[in-house]
């Protein structure tokens, strides 16, 4: 899908070197503000999110909301940025609706529109210091309690999109950028990716190891479209790109699975403990490529952190079919 490359693109009115500075800083910070807006929420508000109602909805955390600084092994470092969020659709009419075929059945499930957006900004290490775009998903999805508690869940992303936003989409057009700039890694982030696709997601009750440790668990299942509703044609490696490591992303991507384990308590100045480590493969030719992914988790002086490792594919969507060494460091803002 055609879009704006990067948050520097423009068209039209031609601003100034400074007003695109000015612009794209303002864009990112505003992003990071509604991080820090996500997080400060109150507590009762954070906890409502995990529960089934019938209430006026509001926005909760989806995926976790994190800023931080990352190294992939093709690529320099960047400032590195997602926000996440979800919000349930016309809860109380689908509720009665359901509960209308079958007694209850409206009671443990909901349906949400979720949004992802991922950037990365280069700050020091691209002319300018660019603000690129990595993600954009979008998704419509069915969530099903399957406990009283609402601990586990089944999802079902029946309207499903990911795309990173770029615009770069034939052998001419990735020719006439490299003939502008000498780095091709940035040229390599404007080439157009996108997919819509569906998917299913279970999430585990929580295992109490003993009482200040629990363990639980996700699996999550893809299905690319060769076609869909929003994408149209998938756009994923092309012949042009005359990289050895070309592939569809079905190869490297569709099954995953994580587990987390939370340690609640006090040390020094650390409060609380978490670790997680993920599992993804692709489900074209499964456990031939895979990626692992390492998390590790405190709260220091209240500031929840995480470092971060990961091998495999998929650390950036615009080379998503190459194998990559990446690490980091991130915050986790409002859902730690």
């Amino acid at each position: 899908m055609i879009q704006p490359a990067s948050l520097d693109s423009h068209e039209g009115a031609v601003p100034s070197e400074e007003g695109y500075h000015v612009i794209k800083h303002t864009i990112l910070w505003s992003a990071i503000l509604l991080l820090l807006i996500a997080g400060s929420a109150r507590a009762d508000s954070a906890s409502r999110c995990e529960v089934h109602t019938e209430a006026d909805p509001m926005l909760c955390t989806y995926e976790p909301n994190t800023i931080g600084y990352t190294l992939d092994s093709d690529d320099v470092a960047f400032m590195d940025f997602k926000l996440s969020l979800r919000y349930q659709l016309f809860p109380a009419s689908i509720t009665r609706a359901q509960n209308d075929l079958h007694e209850g059945l409206g009671n443990e499930s909901a349906i949400y529109f979720a949004f992802t957006g991922r950037f990365g900004q280069y700050i020091g290490t691209r002319e300018s210091a660019p603000v690129v775009a990595k993600r954009f998903n979008p998704k419509l999805f069915y969530r099903y309690w399957t406990d009283n508690e609402h601990d586990s869940y089944v999802d079902f992303a029946f309207l499903a999109h990911e795309s990173n936003g770029q615009s770069i989409d034939s052998a001419a057009e990735y020719q006439a950028a490299l003939a502008t700039t000498k780095d091709q890694n940035a040229v390599n982030d404007q080439i157009s990716r996108g997919w819509d696709y569906l998917e299913l997601v279970w999430k585990s009750k929580p295992l109490e190891i003993k009482d200040t440790r629990t363990m639980f668990g996700f699996l999550t299942f893809k299905y690319f479209l060769p076609y869909g509703p929003l994408e149209g044609r998938t756009e994923e490696y092309n012949s042009w790109e005359n990289s050895p490591q070309g592939k569809p992303r079905s190869h490297v991507n569709g099954i995953a699975g994580m587990i987390k384990f939370v340690e609640k308590g006090s040390w020094l100045v650390f409060r609380d403990m978490k670790a997680a480590a993920l599992y993804e493969t692709g489900y074209r030719e499964p456990f031939r490529f895979s990626t692992y992914r390492l998390e590790l988790s405190t709260k220091s002086f209240q500031m929840p952190v995480t470092i971060w490792w990961q091998t495999g594919y998929n650390s950036d969507l615009a080379q998503y079919y190459k194998k990559v060494y990446s690490r980091g460091i991130e915050v986790e803002i409002g859902s730690f």
